[in-house]
């Protein structure tokens, strides 16, 4: 339940109420200090000293203690539920002040002096008004002032009995009531203000809440909904061994259906890693015409598949920015545009734009309503795919590259006409030519097959279909296999290994309260041995991205595509042979 609930936020609106009020407190202390004194100095010659002074000491002792009553309450900001002892504070002060004001009422008037009542009357209306504004967020302290104030003023003009005089008290009372009911509206206002802005926390709240649990079901869904699918890319990969000839499109078609899930998986994962802030930035000037041009080769096939021309405007442009996450801006840009595009073609091309480069990708395809510009952004928004083909995307490219826009704090636009076409562009800072350096090739050591074969591998997943499907697969490529479904199993049939072994990996989310990473580094402190480690996960909420990511582990995320399992295996093979030879 949310600290704004119904059952606490009439105690939570009441103590905002008193709160607002001793803020408004120097205002209103300085105010009465000084319209005492200039009062009190304007009737020197016609009010005794004696009274004069007696009132003013009066007035000043009041000043002072209230100050006092201020600072206290600042320093120690009283929680809702001790805020009583404060209130009534408050409405003493204003009872005594508003005695003091009436009590001067009667003393400061000098008959015979319209001068002098006249400047006792706009005093008091003058802080009566004022009182509306500094009190009626407490309608009670307004009140304990407002009423002995001025109705005990009005008694000097009463007592005169003249016609001028009693029409200026009647008129003294009608200010009264008119002041009293604009008061009760403005306590009114600032109480309903108050309660919105509770209950708006209040939505706030509920709407994280919602918003957590949702985040929770679906990192809950996915890791169920992953752990199959994972199992089976391991067993369709296996299946042509097993499979005959006739059988063998069959196969094609699982295969086709099983990517289509893993881009759709591993889009959500995009989106995921982006939205936990684990994706790094790394900027620096790069050219833009091979970034264009591997865009280009790319999906060039696809575009002369449709009939469509791609085009590639010649640039030497210079950028700062990532170069991975720029390119994947730029790609999911023409990905969209070739497919929404049904003749004519695409061009990309680079504009500067004072101290930016604006990256274009043009389409002379359907175009998209003004009102929907801002909702291709969201995740699964298909304008012209109702039936939700999968064969023109997910409807997650633009929502990746929102994202990704945000992340490098670039511009991205939209221009579209209906029928017309549309120009979606980034907007990227320009690079100096003096920071450009020449990245040098690093030797690529090739991956060959039989780099996996003799790979003494630990397994552990507590899925046996998940563990039987990845353990027959390493298997088939000669690995060396020993699996388990946990830490202390995997140890036990350890225990009579002569020397570490090649790799570990295991599932992050394992039985009860284990996960990889702690079985990681429990494992290495077993064999006292730096083992190198994968962990595969099927986790995509953000609190488990991030504790991946700081574990500085190698992560693949279900479902794993077997050639890219295989490539890392070897990988890391390569990297652990390279480290020994080093030493």
């Amino acid at each position: 339940m949310s600290a704004y609930g119904a059952e606490n936020r009439a105690r939570l609106v009441a103590a905002e109420q008193v709160r607002i009020q001793y803020r408004n407190m120097p205002t209103a202390f300085i105010a009465n200090a000084f319209v005492s004194a200039i009062l009190c100095f304007t009737l020197r010659n016609s009010v005794p000293a004696g009274i004069l002074t007696g009132w003013l000491a009066a007035e000043y002792l009041w000043v002072f203690t209230r100050y006092l009553q201020w600072r206290a309450f600042g320093r120690v900001q009283p929680a809702a539920t001790e805020d009583s002892r404060w209130r009534l504070q408050t409405w003493l002060g204003s009872a005594i002040n508003g005695l003091i004001y009436g009590v001067g009422g009667i003393i400061l008037f000098v008959p015979g002096s319209l001068s002098s009542q006249f400047l006792l009357l706009i005093v008091e209306f003058g802080m009566g008004s004022g009182a509306v504004f500094a009190s009626a967020s407490s309608l009670p302290s307004f009140l304990l002032y407002f009423y002995p104030a001025m109705f005990l003023s009005t008694l000097p003009f009463f007592a005169a009995g003249d016609t001028v005089h009693v029409t200026l008290a009647i008129m003294m009372l009608m200010f009264m009531a008119a002041t009293t009911h604009f008061a009760i509206g403005i306590s009114r206002s600032i109480r309903n203000a108050v309660t919105l802005r509770f209950e708006n926390l209040d939505l706030i709240e509920e709407l994280r809440e919602t918003s957590a649990a949702k985040s929770r079901f679906l990192a809950s869904a996915s890791h169920d909904l992953r752990q199959p699918l994972h199992a089976l890319g391991f067993f369709v990969d296996a299946l042509p061994e097993h499979t005959a000839p006739a059988g063998l499109p069959v196969v094609d078609n699982i295969r086709r259906s099983l990517a289509a899930m893993e881009d759709l998986f591993n889009a959500l994962l995009d989106v995921s890693r982006l939205d936990a802030g684990v994706v790094e930035t790394h900027t620096a000037t790069v050219p833009v015409a091979p970034l264009l041009e591997r865009v280009r080769f790319e999906f060039e096939p696809q575009a002369r598949h449709k009939g469509l021309s791609l085009t590639i405007m010649p640039t030497r442009a210079l950028v700062h920015s990532d170069p991975a996450l720029l390119e994947r801006i730029v790609r999911n840009f023409v990905s969209n545009a070739v497919r929404y595009t049904d003749r004519g073609g695409i061009v990309i091309g680079c504009r500067r734009r004072g101290q930016k480069v604006r990256i274009d990708v043009l389409d002379s395809g359907r175009g998209i309503p003004a009102d929907q510009h801002h909702a291709i952004f969201q995740e699964f928004c298909q304008l012209d795919n109702p039936e939700r083909d999968r064969r023109n995307g997910l409807g997650l490219g633009l929502a990746i590259v929102e994202r990704v826009a945000k992340l490098l704090n670039h511009a991205i636009e939209l221009r579209s006409i209906v029928g017309s076409g549309s120009r979606f562009s980034v907007a990227v800072p320009r690079g100096r030519a003096e920071d450009l350096v020449a990245a040098s090739p690093e030797p690529v050591q090739p991956l060959l097959d039989s780099d996996v074969a003799g790979t003494l591998v630990l397994l552990i997943d507590d899925e046996l279909t998940v563990r039987e499907g990845m353990q027959d697969q390493m298997r088939r490529w000669r690995c060396e296999v020993i699996s388990a479904g946990c830490g202390d199993e995997i140890i036990a049939r350890t225990a009579d290994l002569q020397q570490p072994p090649d790799l570990i990996v295991s599932d992050y989310r394992l039985r009860g309260d284990e996960n990889g990473i702690r079985l990681v580094a429990r494992l290495r402190e077993e064999f006292n041995a730096e083992i190198p480690a994968l962990i595969v996960t099927g986790d995509t909420g953000p609190e488990r991205l991030r504790e991946a990511r700081a574990s500085g582990l190698h992560i693949l995320h279900k479902p794993v595509n077997p050639a890219r399992l295989r490539a890392l295996i070897a990988s890391l093979r390569f990297a652990k042979q390279a480290g020994s030879t080093d030493k």
